[in-house]
C-alpha cells in the first residue's frame, strides 16, 4: 500500500512539472530561432554574442528583410565566429552589410565616419552611356558621347564587405552560402534590386545560372583593410562589393582606371579617350600579369566556364603573331621596369628609359601610366637630366591622379619632386654612385 501511494506521489509530481518543463524548453527554443535583437539607433551596441546558440542553419528560413534598429544592428546570424552585421541607414539609405569577425566589426565605431564621406554618384547628368543587354556578354556599359581622358565618371561606396578568412575557416560551401544569401538579404529593396543584377552570367540572358555570392566576390575582387588604423598584422582584409563597377566588362588593356579613396568608396576615372559606342572597361586582374594567366583567370571568374579574356590584348587580330609579339613586349616591359626600380642597376641609361616609355605606350597601358612615368621621373633625375624629370613628373602626376586619386601618396610625392627636381634627393644620385659626380 505504501509502494503504491509513494508510485502515485511520483506521477502526480512528474505530471506538474512537465507542463513547465516543457514550457521551459519551448522558450529556450525560441530563443534560438529568434534572438532578442541587438542594436542602436545611434551608433555601434557591444552586446556580446554567444556563439554557441546561434547557427547558419537559421538562415535556411526566411530572414526578416527589415532589422529592428536604424543605425548598427547585430543580426546573432552566426556560422562559427562570423556573423552578420547590419546597417540600413548607412549613405543615406544605401545601406550597408557586413559578415566578418566580432572584433572586426566593433572597429566600425571609428571608420563609419570615413565611411560616411563617400559619393554614390555619376559625375555627370545626363550620364554619358547607357546599359545595353548583349547576348554573349550579358550587360554591357557603353558610351553615347566621346568621354574625354581624366574624366570622373562614378563613386559608390560598398554594400557588402566579407572577412577574407571566412572561405577558408567555413569549409562547407552550403553553410557559406547560407550565411552570404542571409546577409544579402537584409540590404534595403533598392540596394538588393542592383546587388541582384550581378548575378547574370554572360551568355545567360534568361539567368538559369546565377552567380552565388561568392563567384559575386571572388569575380571583382576589391578588398580593404578594416585593420588600416590599428596593427597591421592584424588580418584585417575584406572583400567589398559595388554593384554598379561589377557589371563593367573586363579588359586588360581598359579603357577607364579605378581606385579606393579614403572612404572605402571606389572611383572611376576615363584612363584614355573613350569613342561613342565603345564599352566602358576596367581590369579585374593585373594588366601585367601573363597573358594565359588573364585568359584562365576571366575564364573561371568572369566568363561562363567557356570562353576565356576575348580582349584585344588576349586576343588580337593579327592572330598566334601578333600574340608572340605582345607576349614577348609584356615580358620586356617587366624585365625594364625591374631595372628601373633597382636604384643601383648599372643598365639603366637614357636608351633604356625611352625604350621603356615606348613599350608601354605601345602595349596601350593606360591604366598604369603613372607608375611607369614615376619611374621614368626618377630616373632622369638620377642620370642628372633635370628637364626630362620634371616633364615625366608633372606626368606622373596627372596619372596619379586619373588611377589613384588626387591624395595619393604617389601624387603627393611626384609634386614635391617637380616642385624642387634638383633640390630632390634622387637628383645626380646614380652618377653620385658611379663616381661621376666631383667630390666638392
Amino acid at each position: 500500500m505504501t509502494r503504491s501511494r509513494l508510485s502515485l506521489a511520483r506521477l502526480l509530481l512528474l505530471g506538474l512539472l512537465a507542463p513547465l518543463a516543457t514550457a521551459n524548453t519551448d522558450a529556450k527554443a525560441e530563443v534560438r530561432a529568434d534572438p532578442p535583437p541587438a542594436g542602436s539607433g545611434d551608433g555601434l551596441a557591444y552586446e556580446p554574442i554567444d556563439k554557441g546558440t546561434v547557427y547558419a542553419q537559421n538562415t535556411t528560413a526566411t530572414p526578416r528583410k527589415t532589422p529592428p534598429v536604424e543605425g548598427w544592428w547585430e543580426s546573432k546570424i552566426c556560422e562559427g565566429e562570423y556573423c552578420i552585421y547590419t546597417n540600413r541607414r548607412m549613405a543615406k539609405g544605401r545601406g550597408i552589410v557586413l559578415v566578418t569577425k566580432h572584433e572586426e566589426y566593433q572597429k566600425m565605431d571609428r571608420l563609419e565616419e570615413h565611411f560616411e564621406r563617400g559619393e554614390n554618384k555619376y559625375f555627370e547628368d545626363p550620364v554619358p552611356f547607357e546599359e545595353v543587354q548583349d547576348q554573349e556578354q550579358g550587360v554591357l556599359i557603353r558610351a553615347t558621347k566621346a568621354i574625354r581622358r581624366g574624366k570622373p565618371l562614378m563613386s559608390w561606396t560598398p554594400v557588402l564587405i566579407v572577412h577574407q578568412s571566412l572561405f577558408d575557416d567555413i569549409p562547407r560551401k552550403k553553410d557559406r552560402i547560407k550565411l552570404l544569401e542571409a546577409a544579402v538579404a537584409f540590404l534595403p529593396d533598392a540596394t538588393r534590386e542592383k546587388f541582384d543584377k550581378q548575378r547574370l552570367r554572360p551568355g545567360d540572358p534568361a539567368n538559369l545560372n546565377p552567380r552565388s555570392i561568392e563567384e559575386i566576390l571572388r569575380a571583382a575582387p576589391f578588398e580593404i583593410d578594416l585593420g588600416y588604423m590599428y596593427r597591421r598584422e592584424e588580418n584585417s582584409k575584406h572583400y567589398v562589393n559595388y554593384p554598379e563597377v561589377f557589371v563593367l566588362q573586363h579588359d586588360c588593356r581598359p579603357n577607364a582606371a579605378y581606385h579606393l579613396d579614403e572612404s572605402f568608396a571606389i572611383r572611376l576615372t576615363v584612363a584614355r579617350r573613350i569613342q561613342v559606342g565603345e564599352p566602358i572597361t576596367i581590369a579585374y586582374i593585373n594588366p601585367l600579369t601573363p597573358r594565359e594567366e588573364r585568359i584562365s583567370w576571366v575564364k573561371r571568374r568572369r566568363g561562363n566556364g567557356k570562353k576565356g579574356c576575348t580582349c584585344s590584348a588576349c586576343s588580337p587580330k593579327g592572330g598566334n603573331e601578333e600574340i608572340a609579339n605582345a607576349d614577348k613586349r609584356l615580358e620586356e616591359i617587366l624585365e625594364l621596369r625591374g631595372e628601373l626600380r633597382n636604384h643601383d642597376s648599372t643598365k639603366v641609361d637614357f636608351d633604356l628609359i625611352e625604350r621603356y616609355l615606348k613599350l608601354v605606350e605601345e602595349d596601350r597601358l593606360h591604366a598604369k601610366f603613372a607608375e611607369a612615368y614615376e619611374l621614368a621621373a626618377l630616373n632622369y633625375n638620377y642620370l642628372g637630366d633635370d628637364k626630362k624629370a620634371k616633364k615625366y613628373a608633372d606626368m606622373a602626376v596627372q596619372a596619379g591622379i586619373v588611377e589613384g586619386g588626387v591624395k595619393s601618396n604617389d601624387v603627393v610625392a611626384m609634386r614635391i619632386m617637380a616642385s624642387d627636381i634638383k633640390g630632390h634627393y634622387s637628383y645626380r644620385y646614380t652618377l653620385k654612385r658611379r663616381g661621376k659626380v666631383p667630390k666638392k
